[in-house]
């Protein structure tokens, strides 16, 4: 009688961590951050949010290096008042077209937000996908949910001093890359990149990639889910758009 026998994997978690409980926070006004330790998490749902990000991540980083008759295919040259997209110049007077087209994504949204709730915040938001890229930094230097509270609990020593300066590391060298793609709609990227390098950038070409590097490092990196809850202008008003049969996903944060 042959039995089947199935080899259950087993991981190395560690058990000397500290029960982590939200619930337990200091909930004044100006009381600090409780971290949230993300677990990873697999399924249908999750792949289907890694491959939108990754697709939208990857356009937003392969548009401004696309050349059209030989000119940048996007180029919003504020400077000269004039927006290149594929060959189409907009002047100012052609700003309707654009406040149109900002209209009608506008509404798209807040039809889809009515039947299926946060969709934009967990698919498409820049927010939700950058913070989902510094976390993968973060779990492939600092391993799983527990070693990282454990990590964060024991004293500074060597291991935790350099995992803790590899993850902000790669945090920052994500930021200015994003900085530069970003600031790259609006300059010629080429010579962006090239001048930045080499100390050549102008004062307020540099200035946009460090602010803008800043800012990405700051929302992803530190302050994540405070965006959403505190600051974001979307989510002041999104439940207004709610009813009861609008698909709703929430979590204590």
């Amino acid at each position: 009688m042959m039995v089947d026998k199935q080899k259950i994997d087993v991981k190395n978690i560690p058990t000397e961590v500290k029960i982590h409980r939200p619930s337990e926070r200091n909930n004044a006004k100006y009381a600090s951050r409780d971290r949230i330790y993300v677990r990873a998490v697999k399924g249908l749902h999750q792949s289907l949010r890694r491959n939108i990000g990754f697709v939208f991540m990857a356009l937003f980083f392969v548009l401004p290096w696309i050349q059209f008759n030989g000119h940048q295919a996007i180029l919003l040259d504020i400077f000269e008042q004039k927006f290149n997209i594929f060959g189409l110049t907009l002047w100012p007077q052609d700003f309707t077209l654009l406040a149109w087209i900002f209209m009608i994504a506008a509404y798209a949204l807040f039809f889809v937000t009515t039947f299926y709730g946060r969709v934009w915040c967990g698919y498409l938001c820049p927010q939700t996908v950058w913070t989902f890229i510094f976390m993968w930094f973060e779990e492939k230097i600092q391993g799983t949910r527990n070693q990282r509270m454990k990590l964060d609990q024991e004293p500074m020593s060597f291991n935790k001093f350099w995992r803790k300066a590899l993850t902000h590391f790669c945090w920052l060298a994500f930021s200015l890359l994003t900085a530069l793609i970003f600031v790259g709609y609006f300059t010629p990227i080429g010579p962006l990149f090239i001048d930045f390098f080499t100390w050549q950038a102008g004062f307020w070409s540099t200035l946009s990639v460090l602010f803008f590097a800043a800012c990405t490092y700051g929302n992803a990196g530190w302050m994540r889910e405070i965006m959403c809850t505190h600051i974001c202008p979307y989510a002041r008003f999104q439940s207004a758009m709610f009813d009861k049969d609008t698909y709703t996903v929430t979590y204590d944060a």
